[in-house]
């Protein structure tokens, strides 16, 4: 090659090809090409956002859990009728009040301690984005007086604002399939305290298990008496769905 090394002929290459390119941008061909449009530019569009289907957090008890997995609990199964994605935060016993600081218990070996729901929405909120956060509890708060747990449902209903401002609140009202003409205290005169509460304006209220009054419940419920069998949660699924579909929810699916 004499002497002439690898670098000089790619130096040269170089030199060369950029000369041409000078050539080629600058001398007009006489029929100049008009600017690309938009439509022309192939992978230049970008596809329009698909909106996913709502999400529901649903924070309760072991009513809200049911005794199975969670997408077969009578919440998920709601959500699911409604074409929701579903989130569940429900520990047996728990409540408003009940599984806080003056009531606290050990869930589990896994769980640790139990927690009120108001103690759960910072978690969640690091978790969930929920378009609606359903608040199914209060039939663990029959213990203390009924001022103090109005404070409570109050005080949630005001955290789950600040967590997720964007979000439809629902508060279910409180009731055992057991005896769904019960209303455990929380009658109409306690609620509409409730929602005159500044922190609680705009809350949707639902009472599916009043949907079963003055019906034998007997073959619903499991062998504790208390809590539904398999039938009672796909019953209560029901009426949970239908008491969304009633609040205008059914519009968001």
């Amino acid at each position: 090659m004499n002497g002439v090394r690898f670098s000089d002929i790619a130096s040269a290459a170089t030199a060369a090809a950029v000369a041409i390119g000078l050539v080629l941008v600058f001398v007009p061909d006489g029929t100049p090409a008009a600017p690309p449009q938009p439509a022309d530019a192939p992978g230049l569009r970008v596809p329009p956002v698909e909106q996913g289907p709502p999400t529901a957090l649903f924070i309760g008890d072991s009513y809200t859990a049911g005794r199975g997995p969670r997408e077969l609990s009578p919440s998920c199964l709601a959500a699911s009728r409604l074409g929701w994605l579903c989130h569940l935060s429900a520990v047996p016993g728990t409540g408003y009040v009940s599984g806080g600081p003056s009531n606290r218990f050990t869930v589990d070996e896994y769980r640790g301690e139990s927690t009120s729901f108001s103690e759960r929405i910072p978690l969640l909120a690091n978790q969930f984005d929920p378009d609606i956060v359903v608040l199914d509890g209060g039939r663990n708060d029959q213990f203390p007086p009924r001022a103090s747990v109005l404070a409570a449902m109050i005080a949630t209903i005001a955290d789950a604002r600040r967590a997720w401002p964007e979000a439809e609140i629902v508060f279910e009202r409180p009731r055992y399939l057991s005896r769904p003409n019960d209303d455990l205290g929380f009658d109409e005169s306690f609620t509409n305290r409730l929602l005159r509460d500044p922190a609680a304006r705009g809350v949707a209220v639902i009472d599916p298990i009043q949907a079963f009054g003055g019906r034998d419940t007997s073959r619903l419920l499991s062998d504790d008496g208390i809590h539904p069998n398999r039938q009672g949660e796909l019953d209560l699924a029901t009426a949970i769905t239908a008491s969304l579909v009633d609040q205008r929810f059914a519009a968001d699916a």
